[in-house]
């Protein structure tokens, strides 16, 4: 079964890495094309223009896609994490702790999971989005700006995160507490596809479903094979991908606190004007979001949700 996948960047899509590197696809029955993106928004947005079956994104862009109308479906979450975002921040601007960052240029990239992750830090720390100027960036573009002084503080993935402290090389720059992030985020790290192909294609969903369970068990049994998986796809050292998989909870499901955290992510986007209040039951409308039916053709006991 002909399928293309659209896939961002990072440490934290380990498990679809690995189904593809050890041809866990193929396994299944579906001849993979992959496109690649810098962004879980880029990704899912490929996936609503009818550019791929299914793609990789996070669920603060699901809950923002589905407020904007967007047939969007979840079909399988594969990991979570509270830590795989951090935040970088120059020292010559003042800012040594999260409270410091009043007043400053903080940069992230709209629509994703960086510029939820700055709403819940910031309130964290007592802040909120408009103690600060928030700046729309891409991720390469962060780390150069951060270095060249042109913003004093970005939040991105913890790989950006670090790169930069070291990159500016000047003792400039260094990574923020995340302290009790855990509290208040969690990204969940998910496979989506669009209304029509959840209709008309579940086998090839299906089988997608049965790829990343493989590839949950091989990252379990082997996690330094995962390692050096995750290192090769993301041109990083063997390190940084310990670090990066160490910093997720990998497993293939659909559980409670997926649903609770689009809850927020969809208030979280009516009150920062990302989206209308379309005055619809935000639970009622995310649980819709959540398509179970590949996963529970599956492994039924995977799905717990109502």
């Amino acid at each position: 079964m002909p399928a293309i996948f659209a896939a961002s960047e990072g440490h934290s899509w380990a498990v679809p890495f690995v189904a593809d590197a050890q041809k866990l696809w193929a396994q299944e029955g579906l001849d993979v094309s992959n496109l690649a993106f810098t962004s879980g928004r880029l990704s899912a947005e490929a996936v609503l223009a009818g550019k791929a079956d299914f793609a990789t994104t996070t669920d603060s862009v699901v809950a923002l896609a589905a407020l904007q109308g967007h047939k969007i479906k979840v079909f399988a979450e594969f990991a979570n994490s509270s830590t795989q975002m951090l935040v970088a921040a120059r020292r010559d601007q003042g800012i040594t702790q999260p409270s410091d960052l009043r007043g400053k240029r903080f940069a992230t990239m709209f629509g994703t999971a960086g510029h939820y992750f700055v709403n819940r830090y910031l309130r964290l720390h007592g802040l909120t989005p408009k103690d600060v100027t928030v700046i729309n960036l891409r991720p390469p573009e962060m780390i150069s700006a951060l270095a060249q002084g042109s913003i004093d503080a970005f939040a991105w993935d913890w790989w950006a995160a670090e790169d930069a402290a070291k990159v500016e090389g000047k003792g400039n720059v260094q990574v923020l507490s995340s302290a009790g992030i855990d509290k208040v985020f969690q990204s969940h790290f998910v496979l989506v596809t669009n209304e029509q192909t959840a209709q008309a294609k579940p086998q090839v969903l299906e089988a997608a479903v049965r790829a990343l369970i493989g590839a949950e068990q091989q990252l379990a049994a082997d996690p330094e094979k995962g390692a050096q998986i995750l290192a090769a796809r993301t041109r990083g050292s063997i390190e940084s991908s310990r670090n990066g998989l160490a910093r997720n909870a990998t497993r293939v499901q659909l559980a409670p606190r997926l649903l609770d955290d689009l809850v927020l992510g969809g208030q979280w986007a009516i009150t920062e004007k990302l989206a209308q209040d379309n005055a619809a039951d935000l639970r009622a409308l995310y649980r819709q979001v959540i398509d179970t039916r590949a996963l529970r053709a599956v492994a039924p006991e995977r799905v717990q949700l109502a």
